[in-house]
């Protein structure tokens, strides 16, 4: 009896360590791939940091364009990914093209309902795009998604500014 339980013991143990190692992913479910990752990166900081501030815009824009193209990729293959998704608004918001920016911010406000500031910078996006009713909910939403006395008393103060912008 007792050798049948330890046999039962050790194929039980071989069985979850065998299990453990077939279900270990390469990288955490809402982590894309690093290599895509690495070259979004390398392309937004060579046009964010090394090519805009020299005036370099035509070559930024290229680099710019790459960047999209690789946290697309990286989207593609894990679209949870908060960090592809923040790439993507920041390249969206030196674009210009406020709407796809607030669009990421609020996929990163979806994955994340704790963040506050994805909230805040879509709705700054928002006002940029010329559209408060939509910067308004979105400060309204992140009023929701906290209780720190001084995030809501900044948030008040936005969303008195906004209310003063409709008058």
């Amino acid at each position: 009896m007792r050798r049948n339980v330890l046999a039962l013991f050790l194929v039980l143990v071989a069985a979850s360590f065998a299990a453990a190692q077939s279900s270990s992913p390469g990288r955490p479910p809402n982590q894309p791939p690093p290599d895509k990752m690495k070259a979004g990166i390398a392309h937004f900081e060579k046009a964010f940091y090394d090519l805009t501030p020299h005036k370099r815009d035509v070559e930024a824009a290229a680099e710019f364009d790459q960047a999209l193209a690789s946290f697309e990729a990286a989207l593609a293959d894990t679209p949870r990914s908060v960090e592809a998704h923040t790439y993507l608004a920041r390249i969206y918001t030196v674009k210009k093209d406020f709407k796809k920016a607030a669009e990421h911010y609020d996929q990163v406000a979806a994955i994340e309902p704790a963040n506050v500031d994805a909230c805040v910078l879509a709705a700054l996006s928002f006002v940029d795009a010329g559209n408060v009713p939509e910067a308004r909910l979105r400060l309204v939403e992140a009023r929701a998604r906290t209780s720190d006395p001084a995030a809501l008393e900044k948030l008040d103060e936005y969303v008195a500014k906004l209310d003063a912008l409709k008058r």
